[in-house]
């Protein structure tokens, strides 16, 4: 027989999966319902908090000046969950796209009540009010006529707040997440404001610097139009801002653009013109990219952006020397004594520039500067790199790529002795590989004796990555990880009811790089365990909650951290496996989401990866036998420093000879 049947979906679908559940914080929930007042239009939305007489928090309240909710939009779509958007919103400036913003209230608290005023097709004003609940029960609501002056808006009211604790909700952290989100949309939306507890969130305040051009009028596009190059405090939120080019009309994004190469990660361009204007007085914002006169706007402010960023990066470089030379550790503060040391700094500077694009030498510590400018003064000195090599191993934002430049600087002398270093490393693998597979493995402990052989030698899970933890609980791990991420530290008192808290990783690797893309930080916890300990259920369920720890508390970043999870061991049972080899997922994955994976590992494949790596720099060692001279790097690399450096000698010679 065949039969047809109805999909039904419960409650908690609308109140826990795309409510609660959905948002990870109280203050990305607030997010949501401040895009959801933009999109009705609203040019303000206040924000309070409400404490109660022992100074609790009582209540959240989020009030706009929008259109309202009508009483025909609350039937059709109010209580439609994943309605499309309306079709009379202006798509490019609109923020809502899944139609469940509104049930972000329950990530809040357990209690809402709505009070809405909209205009209605007679002139009306027509005032609704009703209150949710995570019973989602049918929705009973109070229609009245109110009186012609009552201005239109919503008030939506949250109570039985579930953050007030543990997320320490204050308007201050409201106010700075808010900010931060919405930078760019407020900044091309003058027109828009935000109030938290009635202070105006001045978005033009992370504004460092601003500078003003002119785009001259063209046949397509009759009249100027103005660009605007903004340096931000700090990078917006890239998840739901992506473009650094905002195109703007009347108060609202007309369009938006990327560019290849922006000048830094905290630039934000605003362009803005009378014909842009005439596109959205025209209804014509839905056909901008056919549009001409706009692909040719458009072309012109991307090619001004990139001689902004061009200008920007030459006048960075020159003052980041100026700031080096003042530095106590610049090897070359005193006034050059001949033409040769001129030239050599010359060089110097040169390749510091270089270094600092590649790593970004100003984002360091005073410390990792100090240490990167001594190996850069060793290595075009043709002194002992091996010695340098220990300390740059410390740095987390070493670079490969620049290393490997620096090498070709080097005596036959040096690079032996780091070839000697490379055979150190290859003969602790074998080592390992003896003490793990062995006769002893059977009998070799983890805690007292395998870590402590390991320990010392964190770079066979990556070289980026240093020590920030052994043996140690989730307590230290999360006041370590908040120290790397440069957050705040947060007391016992907060921690001691946190789930997993109590539980001691191996090792907690960290590394930090200063890229313009997220995330910035790479954690890895190591749990290894002894030989004799085959990996199963029990393991796994371990390192799983070792993930849950991170993935479940607002003590961890979130946003600019991306995590990793190591499981080791040298045998593999096959319930292990068959998850270490699931379709779609690299070798050894067991579970993966957007800022974290686990993985499990045998002994024998992280042996096997790093001794490839140490002989591929092997490899690169034997073909580095012969040192360059001076001028022969000097040709290859600058042929312009030589050319000074020939004119200097030549003129510190003349004197010499007439003597």
């Amino acid at each position: 027989m065949s039969y047809e049947l109805e999909w039904h979906f419960s409650d908690r679908v609308a109140t826990e999966h795309l409510g609660s559940q959905k948002y990870s914080t109280s203050t990305k929930a607030i997010r949501e319902l401040v895009a959801n007042a933009f999109d009705a239009e609203a040019t303000a939305v206040r924000v309070d908090l409400n404490e109660n007489a022992l100074g609790g928090l009582e209540s959240i309240i989020v009030t706009d000046n929008g259109r309202g909710i009508s009483p025909q939009a609350l039937r059709d779509r109010f209580v439609v969950v994943g309605v499309q958007p309306s079709a009379d919103a202006a798509p490019l400036s609109r923020l809502g796209r899944f139609g469940v913003g509104r049930l972000a209230v329950h990530r809040i608290g357990t209690l809402s009540r709505w009070t809405s005023v909209s205009t209605s097709k007679d002139s009306r004003k027509i005032r609704l009010s009703f209150t949710l609940t995570d019973t989602l029960e049918r929705l009973t609501v109070t229609e009245d006529v109110v009186d012609p002056s009552t201005p239109t808006g919503t008030a939506i009211e949250i109570l039985n707040i579930r953050d007030r604790d543990s997320e320490r909700l204050t308007p201050a952290t409201i106010g700075n997440d808010l900010l931060s989100h919405y930078c760019s949309y407020l900044l091309a939306n003058p027109t828009r404001h935000v109030f938290v507890q009635g202070e105006l969130l001045d978005v033009r305040s992370l504004v460092s610097s601003r500078q003003s051009e002119i785009i001259p009028a063209s046949g397509l596009v009759p009249q100027d139009a103005s660009l605007e190059h903004l340096l931000l405090e700090r990078p917006v939120d890239q998840s739901r801002f992506p473009a650094q080019v905002v195109f703007s009309g009347k108060g609202r994004t007309v369009a938006t653009a990327n560019i290849e190469v922006p000048p830094c990660s905290n630039y934000l361009g605003l362009v803005e013109c009378p014909y842009l204007d005439s596109i959205l007085t025209s209804n014509r914002e839905l056909l901008i990219e056919m549009d001409q006169g706009f692909a040719e706007l458009r072309n012109a402010a991307l090619d001004r952006v990139q001689k902004f960023g061009d200008r920007y990066q030459s006048e960075r470089r020159k003052a980041f020397i100026q700031k080096a030379r003042a530095q106590e550790y610049y090897p070359y503060r005193a006034p050059a004594s001949d033409a040769v040391v001129a030239a050599k700094q010359a060089l110097y500077d040169v390749v510091l520039e270089k270094v600092n694009d590649a790593a970004n030498i100003e984002g360091m510590t005073k410390r990792q500067q100090e240490v990167v400018f001594r190996l850069l003064r060793r290595s075009l000195d043709n002194e002992n790199v091996l010695e340098v090599l220990h300390e740059v191993a410390k740095l987390s934002d070493a670079d490969i790529q620049v290393f490997r430049r620096l090498l070709e600087r080097t005596t036959l002398d040096s690079i032996l002795r780091l070839s000697s270093e490379v055979t150190h490393r290859l003969d602790f693998l074998d080592v390992l590989h003896k003490l793990v597979y062995g006769d002893v493995a059977g009998h070799l402990k983890e805690r007292s004796q395998l870590h402590r052989i390991l320990e010392p030698d964190c770079w066979i899970s990556g070289a980026h990555f240093h020590l920030a933890a052994s043996d140690r609980s989730f307590r230290e791990i999360i006041r370590r990880h908040r120290i790397e991420a440069g957050l705040e530290q947060v007391s016992d008192g907060v921690l001691q009811d946190l789930a997993g808290v109590k539980d001691i990783p191996d090792l907690f690797l960290a590394a930090t790089r200063d890229y313009p893309t997220q995330p910035r930080h790479h954690h890895l916890l190591v749990e290894r365990k002894a030989p004799s300990v085959s990996l199963a259920k029990k393991e796994r369920d371990q390192v799983r909650r070792y993930a849950d720890t991170i993935l479940e508390s607002s003590e961890f970043d979130k946003t600019s951290t991306h995590w990793d999870i190591y499981l080791v061991s040298s045998e593999v049972q096959k319930e292990i496996e068959r998850d270490r080899n699931q379709k779609d997922r690299p070798h050894g994955c067991l579970c993966a989401w957007d800022n974290m994976s686990v993985w499990a590992f045998e002994w024998s494949e992280i042996i096997t990866r790093a001794r490839e790596e140490m002989q591929l720099v092997r490899d690169h060692l034997k073909r580095k036998s012969e040192e360059l001279t001076v001028s022969d790097y000097l040709r290859q690399n600058f042929p312009e420093i030589l050319e000074t450096l020939s004119t200097q000698l030549n003129s510190a010679r003349q004197p010499a000879t007439a003597q």
